[in-house]
């Protein structure tokens, strides 16, 4: 079986989120899966099956559980049907957890349509274990499978030091850190995401939680368009367009190495 790993939201290798991508030929059992996840023990490992011509099955682990939704794993599989696969369409669909995905190729990078994930108020009781998790807390909200909160400044989501043991005990797949951007104007908001109870400490670019960042704070910038950045130690960003229900993501990816899995 073939693999890829991939550096996805990068223009350069060694940035982004690296993702590594299998490709199936046969049906494995999900144990299998699992532990061949945790064997490249990265954020995300994605295994893209062939239904038919520019329809894959696609499925994403990280190295302790299968995920409902992942951003930069998808970007990963579509960059290595194009780029190392000869598929000639410009637009590829993903069958997935979260129903079927597309995946746009044009001249500035590859383009994702998922699904926008809706925002809402947080209970009491999350309230209170945010609240345990980092003082501060300028909002907090509900996004999903994932807790979000905003803190005062970019320099306040820099500068987070997570307890991952609090953040493993929320009631979420992980917690989302937000600020407004104020150090580069191209930048409108700036995040990270931590999901220890998923396997993954930190995410360097969360391209799902971006699903979430849009609706978030679209409404204060009065416009649909706009771009964040994951200011992880890798560092990444992701331009999102609110297009209806859907979310469309945006950006480029790099191939850093090629196997084969015996």
């Amino acid at each position: 079986m073939k693999y890829f790993v991939v550096d996805a939201f990068a223009t350069s290798k060694f940035t982004g989120n690296p993702a590594a991508v299998c490709l199936l030929d046969t049906d494995l059992p999900d144990g299998e899966l699992q532990m061949l996840a945790a064997e490249f023990n990265l954020s995300e490992t994605a295994y893209l099956q062939r239904l038919e011509e520019g329809y894959y099955r696609l499925r994403w682990f990280t190295p302790t559980i299968e995920v409902n939704l992942c951003g930069h794993a998808t970007l990963a599989a579509a960059h290595v049907l194009w780029a190392h696969c000869e598929v000639a369409v410009n637009s590829l669909r993903f069958k997935t957890r979260s129903g079927d995905l597309t995946a746009n190729r044009g001249i500035d990078g590859v383009s994702l349509e998922f699904p926008l994930t809706p925002i809402s108020s947080v209970s009491s009781a999350e309230n209170t274990a945010l609240h345990d998790v980092t003082g501060g807390i300028a909002a907090a909200r509900r996004a999903g499978e994932d807790l979000l909160i905003e803190l005062a400044d970019e320099a306040a989501v820099q500068s987070f030091i997570p307890n991952l043991s609090l953040i493993a005990a929320l009631p979420a797949r992980g917690l989302i850190v937000t600020a407004m951007a104020s150090r580069e104007p191209r930048v409108d908001f700036v995040s990270r995401f931590f999901g220890p109870a998923a396997g993954i400490n930190e995410d360097p670019v969360t391209g799902s939680a971006h699903c979430a960042l849009a609706p978030y704070w679209a409404p204060r910038f009065g416009r649909n368009e706009l771009k964040g950045r994951q200011l992880s130690a890798r560092g990444g960003d992701v331009g999102v367009v609110i297009a209806g229900d859907k979310a469309i993501l945006s950006g480029r990816a790099v191939t850093v190495m090629a196997g084969e899995i015996y």
